[in-house]
C-alpha cells in the first residue's frame, strides 16, 4: 500500500509525464505541419506555372467561374468542366485575369514537338514576378495539402494513441515526392486528398471511440465534399457504411444511422448530379466524355497486355514520382529504392493485419478504401489510358496509416526509427527537387 506522500509524488510524476507528452505532441504536430508547408511552397515556386498535368484546364475552369458566376458546360474546348465544382468554387475568387506562359512547341515536317523539353510552356527569368493570381491559387492549394498532412497525423494518433504514430503517418504523406508535386499545383487532386484524409480520420475516430452523431455527420459531410471535389472519391460511402454497420449496436440503431447519414450525403451531392442529368442525360457525365475527348479513348479488356504489364508498372512509377507532364522521371535506382520501401511496409502491414496487431475492424475499413480506389482507377483505364498515381490520392491516407501501423509492429521499431524514416523521406524529397526537378526547368529559356 502507498502512503499519502508516495501517492502524491506518483500523481505529480504522472501529471508531469502527461504535460511532457502534450508538449511533445504539439512540437511534433506543429513541426510536421510547418515542414510540409515549406516543402510544398518550395515545390510550387520551383515547378514553373502550368508544368503539371492539366493545370491550364483547371485554371480555365476557375477563370470561367470567376468571370461568369456559374459553372461551365462540358465539351471539347472545356475538358475539365465535367469535374465536380467544389475546388474551383474555392479558388475562383483568386482566378482573375493574368498573363499566361507561352506554349513551347516547334513544328518540323508537319509534326509538333517540345522546343525545350520537358517544358510544355516557355518559362522566363521574370516569371517570379508574373502570374501571381495563379501562384496565389497554388498557395491556397498548398494550404489544402497541409491540412491533408495534419489529418493524417491525427489519424495516426487516433489509431494508436501515440503521437509518434501520427508523426510517422503524416511524414509518409508529407514528404512523398508525388504528393508534394501534385499537392501544390492548381488541381482538384489536392482537395480530394484533403477531404479524404479528413474522412479517414473521422472513420478511425468512429472505430476507436464508438458512434456519435456529431462525428458521423461530419464524416458524411467530408465524404460528400470529397465527391464534389473529384469523382474518384465516389467509393468513400462504402467504407463509411462498413464502419456504421460493424458498430456494436442494435440493428435498428445501425439502420437508422445509415439511412440518416446517407440522406445527408445525397442531399449535398444531388444538386450537381441533377444538373448533369439535365444537361447531359448522365449524372456523372461519363457518356459525354466518349465524344468530348474522343482522342483519348482507348477501350481495352481487363485481360490485356496493358493491364498485365504497362498499367501496374506505370501506376507504380507515377505513384512514387512522375513530374512535369509525366515526362520527367527519376533514375531507375530511385524507383527501385522507393518500391522496395513500399514493399517492406506492405509486408509489415500484412503481418500486422494477419496477427491482429492492427484492430480487425480498422484493418477492414482501411484495406477496403485502398481496394475500392484501385478498382475505380482500373475502371477509368478500361476506357482511357490514365495509369496515374494521382487518382489514388483518396486512399493515400489509409495506405500511410496501414504502413505506419505495420512498421510500428516490427519488434525492434523505436522512436529513433520513426524519426529516421521521416527524416530520410524529407532529405530524399529535397534531393529530388534540387537534383531532378530544378535542373529540368532552370535556368529558364526566355527573358
Amino acid at each position: 500500500m502507498l502512503d499519502g506522500k508516495s501517492r502524491t509524488v506518483q500523481l505529480q510524476i504522472a501529471a508531469l509525464t502527461r504535460d511532457e507528452t502534450g508538449r511533445a505532441l504539439s512540437r511534433g504536430f506543429i513541426g510536421l505541419v510547418l515542414a510540409s508547408a515549406a516543402f510544398l511552397t518550395f515545390w510550387s515556386f520551383v515547378v514553373p506555372i502550368f508544368e503539371t498535368p492539366d493545370e491550364p484546364d483547371h485554371w480555365q475552369y476557375a477563370r470561367f467561374v470567376n468571370q461568369n458566376q456559374r459553372l461551365p458546360v462540358y465539351g471539347s474546348s472545356f475538358v475539365e468542366a465535367n469535374s465536380p465544382p467544389l475546388y474551383y468554387l474555392l479558388i475562383a475568387p483568386l482566378a482573375v485575369r493574368t498573363e499566361l506562359p507561352p506554349i513551347s512547341y516547334r513544328q518540323e515536317h508537319g509534326d509538333f514537338s517540345l522546343a525545350f523539353p520537358p517544358r510544355h510552356f516557355r518559362n522566363a527569368t521574370g516569371d517570379f514576378r508574373r502570374y501571381w493570381p495563379i501562384r496565389e491559387a497554388r498557395l491556397l492549394t498548398v494550404l489544402m495539402s497541409v491540412l491533408s498532412v495534419a489529418f493524417c497525423y491525427l489519424a495516426g494518433l487516433e489509431a494508436s494513441g501515440k503521437h509518434l504514430t501520427g508523426l510517422l503517418v503524416g511524414g509518409l504523406v508529407a514528404f512523398w515526392p508525388q504528393f508534394t508535386f501534385r499537392g501544390m499545383s492548381v488541381s482538384n487532386d489536392a482537395l480530394v486528398a484533403t477531404l479524404s484524409a479528413i474522412t479517414i480520420y473521422l472513420l478511425v475516430r468512429l472505430i476507436r471511440r464508438g458512434f456519435s452523431w456529431t462525428i458521423g455527420t461530419l464524416a458524411a459531410i467530408a465524404i460528400s465534399g470529397a465527391f464534389l471535389s473529384k469523382v474518384n472519391a465516389c467509393f468513400l460511402p462504402v467504407p463509411f457504411m462498413i464502419t456504421l454497420l460493424s458498430e456494436r449496436a442494435m440493428w435498428r440503431s445501425r439502420f437508422i444511422r445509415l439511412v440518416a447519414l446517407g440522406a445527408i450525403m445525397l442531399l449535398i451531392v444531388a444538386p450537381w448530379m441533377i444538373r448533369n442529368q439535365h444537361l447531359y442525360g448522365d449524372p456523372l457525365v461519363q457518356k459525354e466524355m466518349l465524344t468530348a475527348v474522343i482522342q483519348y479513348v482507348r477501350v481495352k479488356p481487363l485481360i490485356s497486355e496493358y493491364f498485365l504489364i504497362r498499367f501496374p508498372l506505370l501506376l507504380t512509377i507515377s505513384s512514387i514520382g512522375d513530374f512535369g507532364w509525366m515526362n520527367l522521371l527519376l533514375p531507375i535506382w530511385a524507383y527501385l529504392l522507393y518500391a522496395s520501401a513500399l514493399a517492406f511496409g506492405a509486408l509489415c502491414c500484412v503481418k500486422a493485419v494477419i496477427r491482429h496487431w492492427i484492430a480487425p475492424r480498422l484493418s477492414l475499413v482501411l484495406i477496403t478504401i485502398f481496394i475500392l480506389n484501385l478498382v475505380v482507377v482500373i475502371y477509368i483505364n478500361l476506357t482511357f489510358e490514365q495509369p496515374q498515381g494521382r487518382y489514388m490520392l483518396p486512399s493515400v491516407p489509409a495506405v500511410a496509416l496501414l504502413v505506419g501501423l505495420g512498421l510500428e509492429s516490427v519488434k525492434r521499431w523505436s522512436a529513433s526509427c520513426t524519426l529516421a524514416a521521416v527524416s530520410l523521406l524529407a532529405v530524399s524529397n529535397v534531393l529530388i527537387l534540387l537534383a531532378v526537378v530544378l535542373p529540368a526547368y532552370w535556368p529558364p529559356v526566355g527573358k
